[in-house]
């Protein structure tokens, strides 16, 4: 990491000796100061690790990425990754293996999982699948339908009030299939927060916890605190308790997971009984006009000072009406223009990727949705552009991997298993899958074709593709899974792998 003098607050930061809590205002360079207190602490301790976690992966690359040579900070006993990885492996894994004598299997969501989309006997008639993500789930498995998230094209007015009607018997179906899922092993990131306040309930699973945790780490370094949910609380609290120095970073007015059930009064309770309180009030990315917008939002006293090369811009604030997300853009570019700024010079940040997807003018993944061929046809896209990110790259080709998977699994009972779980029931190298999925998304074209003649050449592909090994897939097979979109889907082929008209992300570039 390049030696770089830090302010005072940074200092107090890395030097702080017991457990602490510092408010960090955008552009504070609060990751350059975990960073400097991550090597400095890795040095110090001889046995125990020092753990730091954040909530997105991005986070977590940028933090490895500035670790720089120091390499052995990043290896055991010490951790860097999220606060999903930090749950599944020193948790949830250990009680799990000793309880169903297996390890598991993690998957990102139930979305990810084909049985989390369910229908009820009888059926509700036409009506689309019931989806896992409209359920709460108690830490002991017991299902909760929110009919609040049930979305209006689930089905009519009459399809809703038979669903309100049968609440219970969808709950008890959820219920069910999450028990399975939880025997077979797959795990998603909401179910291991769900296992983990269960043992955690548990006096004598609280026990071996304390043990395992106590002697692996000395301290936990939280990134993006304010992004903590009930959940995550909960497990800092029972390190503080068990001996853990716990040190979080973050903006109360900053969280971006609420909807994840993020909990920033509940972070701000616990960060209060810290014993050490710093603030990192300098912002070294942001204009004074900026800086004033900011504070003039906040509800807490955090007071921002513009610093470094942009505290001398004078350019305002522009407040932009829009009724679409393709409004967005050109008002932007107009504003831009009477600044002397390029489109380079501007990035669309938005809460939801594909809110900045469309106002950039960028067909999001999932404008692909169900459809297993529109999945195909947005992979060559996404692959063939020079314009698309890695993080893009590796969805489209994790989609056409399902695809595929869908094919070579038809007929066995691998609804309950993850993807890497069905990939060893079927004896297939997940890393052959990858190469596959890739080889057919770049051979296969769908521009200025129609959705029945893509949809062909993805059979015709199928059916004459090597699978090594393996018996390849039945005709009547590749039939059911690779029809042809309806047209009012296969319209918006046209705009996969576009380039973006300016940048679009989800986040900053941290500090």
């Amino acid at each position: 990491m390049n030696e770089v003098k830090l302010t005072d607050g940074q200092q107090a930061l890395v030097d702080a000796t017991d457990s602490l809590f510092a408010a960090a205002c955008p552009g504070a360079g609060k990751t350059r100061a975990m960073v400097a207190r991550f090597l400095q602490r890795t040095a110090e301790e001889p046995r125990r690790g020092i753990a730091l976690i954040s909530f997105t992966n991005a986070a977590v690359d940028e933090v490895r990425h500035r670790c720089g040579s120091q390499t052995e900070a990043l290896r055991a006993p010490h951790f860097v990754g999220t606060f999903d990885t930090f749950i599944h492996r020193f948790i949830v894994t250990p009680l799990y293996v000793k309880a169903y004598n297996r390890r598991p299997h993690y998957v990102q969501s139930w979305q990810d999982v084909t049985s989390t989309s369910f229908r009820l006997v009888p059926d509700l008639g036409r009506a689309k699948d019931l989806e896992f993500r409209w359920f709460d789930f108690d830490p002991d498995g017991r299902a909760h339908l929110d009919l609040s998230r049930v979305p209006k094209a689930f089905g009519d007015a009459a399809v809703h009030h038979q669903l309100a009607r049968r609440k219970h018997e969808a709950e008890a179906k959820a219920s069910h299939i999450f028990g399975q899922l939880l025997k077979v092993g797959t795990i998603t990131c909401e179910a291991a927060r769900l296992l983990a306040a269960f043992w955690l309930n548990s006096s004598n699973e609280r026990a071996i916890l304390a043990g395992l945790l106590r002697a692996r780490f000395a301290e936990v370094i939280v990134d993006e605190a304010q992004d903590c949910g009930r959940e995550e609380l909960d497990i800092l609290r029972f390190l503080r308790d068990s001996g853990v120095r716990v040190v979080m970073v973050g903006d109360l007015d900053q969280s971006i997971y609420e909807f994840r059930n993020a909990t920033p009064a509940a972070v701000q309770e616990f960060a209060a009984d810290l014993p050490v309180q710093l603030e990192l009030d300098d912002n070294w990315r942001s204009s004074p006009a900026i800086c004033a917008f900011s504070i003039a939002l906040r509800s807490g006293q955090l007071v921002e000072t513009a610093r470094g090369e942009n505290s001398v811009v004078q350019t305002p604030v522009h407040l932009i009406e829009f009724s679409a997300l393709d409004q967005i853009v050109p008002a932007a570019l107009e504003v831009a223009e009477r600044y002397k700024l390029a489109a380079d010079d501007l990035v669309v940040l938005s809460h939801a990727e594909a809110h900045g997807m469309k106002a950039a003018g960028v067909a999001s993944q999932e404008a692909a949705g169900s459809y297993r061929v529109m999945a195909i046809a947005n992979a060559g896209s996404t692959l063939r552009s020079r314009e698309t990110d890695p993080k893009a790259r590796r969805k489209a080709v994790e989609q056409v991997q399902r695809a595929i998977l869908a094919t070579l699994t038809a007929g066995r009972d691998t609804q309950h298993h993850s993807f890497a779980a069905a990939c060893e029931e079927i004896s297939v190298d997940p890393r052959w899958l990858e190469s596959f999925a890739v080889r057919m998304a770049l051979g296969l074209d769908a521009q200025g074709k129609t959705r029945l003649e893509f949809a062909a050449e993805v059979r015709e592909f199928l059916k004459q593709a090597s699978w090594g090994d393996g018996p390849a897939p039945a005709s009547s097979d590749l039939g059911k899974l690779f029809k042809a979109p309806p047209e009012a889907a296969w319209a918006s082929v046209s705009s996969f792998g576009n380039s973006p008209s300016i940048r679009h992300s989800t986040e900053l570039v941290p500090l």
